[in-house]
């Protein structure tokens, strides 16, 4: 037995899960909600804050920076479904306790960027493709082992503890997640102005390899039956009740080529990938778009707190919803909010815009959390879940990592971002139409289980 199957991952070691007065799969919720919070310095939102300083002691454009972004993070996608069916092999809890070791050990390398990159080069002059080559490598590190292997990790193993129950789980660790997302680009920027930047990645990158790790290992469990324990903490449903609602049974276990060979995992994935697009190019760009509205960058990221305020209730209705609809519907809604906030953004000096802008976005950002949780097990299974969210997070990263170039370009060609937000708001719109016809695969194998 290897290192990776020894006896301290065993499902009992260093307790019982199914000893606990209550079912453990509620643990796990707020277990993935740590992992979700931990992912923030590999999100955008984490980064966002960083990039005016690594403009400026790189010596590098904001096109440029952006590239590198680009760069880095498309090519932290590619690789993330062989992770996803890492993930299948061992589980979350060594997948997740050896990621934030890594995780933290990739924030202490953004740190000595700088400080490696002026010892490089060879002169006192810029020389870009040094600093290209440097800052793009740690793209690809906190970008991969951040918003992608801790993200998947954390959803897929929320995805695995509950059935009918999973909206109401997504929208409980939504809720948490939700206000440690939407609080995190303000106090981040909070703390690279009075730690400094490099300080504050050294900081999280301990925390990361010390604490979150740890509990990493003492708290996350794979799935429900290794620890003795059924889905939801309730046996499953008679035959005729599954045989009655096909929405809830999985009738076939689809691998990743074949989840992504169905239009409903497109639809649900392209949705999730605009709403990576806007999210990331807005933080990634945030100082500068806060100017261009002659407001201050302290103000335009509190915004995200009055989004949070939002996002909770309606994580909790959506939540509720999924037990109870089809996903489609609510897609539906999230594709017509997405649009609708995007439009708000251009006339955020307006009160009108204002208001839509937070309301459409968090109202987005609940709907993402929750269909994130529910769709791929519900329309997929569990068996293979960590190589169908793999291919998911592939699109997902890579849609993020063009993001931050096209703004860029936008800006620099047009003089504006308003270009961009409006090419988005038509895709948001188109999104919402093709939503329409995203039912669960399954629903289509119910009819032959059943006979």
């Amino acid at each position: 037995m290897g290192l990776l199957e020894g006896k301290w991952l065993r499902p009992d070691v260093p307790f019982r899960p199914s000893r606990a007065p209550f079912f453990y799969g509620w643990v796990i919720v707020g277990a993935s909600v740590m992992g979700m919070a931990s992912s923030m310095p590999g999100q955008t939102a984490g980064v966002g804050p960083f990039t005016e300083s690594l403009m400026e002691h790189l010596e590098l454009s904001r096109v440029q920076l952006s590239g590198a972004y680009l760069v880095g993070t498309a090519a932290s996608g590619i690789i993330l479904p062989r992770i996803g069916r890492f993930f299948d092999r061992y589980g979350a809890r060594v997948t997740g306790t050896l990621v934030e070791i890594a995780f933290g050990m990739a924030l202490f390398y953004m740190a000595a960027c700088s400080s490696i990159y002026l010892w490089l080069k060879p002169s006192s002059a810029p020389a870009p493709w040094l600093a290209l080559t440097l800052v793009t490598v740690g793209f690809f590190m906190i970008r991969f082992l951040g918003q992608g292997v801790i993200a998947m990790v954390s959803r897929a193993m929320l995805g695995k503890w509950f059935n009918r129950k999973r909206g109401l789980a997504s929208a409980v660790g939504g809720s948490i997640g939700s206000v440690c997302f939407s609080a995190s680009p303000s106090v981040l920027y909070i703390l690279v102005a009075g730690l400094g930047w490099r300080e504050a990645w050294v900081l999280m990158g301990f925390i990361l390899m010390t604490i979150v790790a740890g509990l990493c290992w003492l708290l996350y469990r794979d799935n429900p039956e290794e620890c003795g324990l059924q889905m939801d903490g309730e046996d499953p449903p008679a035959e005729r009740e599954k045989d009655s609602d096909p929405e809830f049974t999985v009738y076939k276990e689809f691998t990743g080529p074949e989840a992504i060979r169905t239009y409903p995992f497109w639809v649900f994935t392209g949705a999730f990938s605009l709403q990576g697009i806007f999210a990331t190019a807005v933080v990634f760009h945030g100082i500068d778009i806060a100017r261009d509205h002659g407001v201050s960058a302290t103000y335009f990221f509190s915004l995200y707190i009055f989004m949070s305020m939002v996002n909770i209730p309606c994580g909790f209705l959506f939540g509720w919803m999924t037990g109870r609809m089809r996903l489609k519907k609510l897609l539906i809604t999230m594709g017509v909010a997405m649009a609708a906030g995007s439009i708000g953004l251009t006339q955020l000096t307006t009160t009108p815009g204002l208001i839509v802008y937070v309301v459409s976005f968090g109202i987005c950002g609940a709907l993402f959390g929750t269909l994130m949780a529910v769709a791929y097990p519900r329309f997929f299974g569990r068996k293979h879940l960590g190589a169908v969210s793999g291919w998911a997070m592939l699109s997902l990263v890579i849609s993020s990592a063009i993001a931050p170039l096209a703004w860029s370009l936008s800006k620099t060609l047009t003089g504006t971002y308003d270009t961009a937000i409006i090419i988005f708001a038509i895709s948001s719109a188109a999104l919402a139409l093709a939503a329409a016809f995203a039912d669960n695969p399954q629903r289509k194998l119910a009819a032959p289980a059943g006979e």
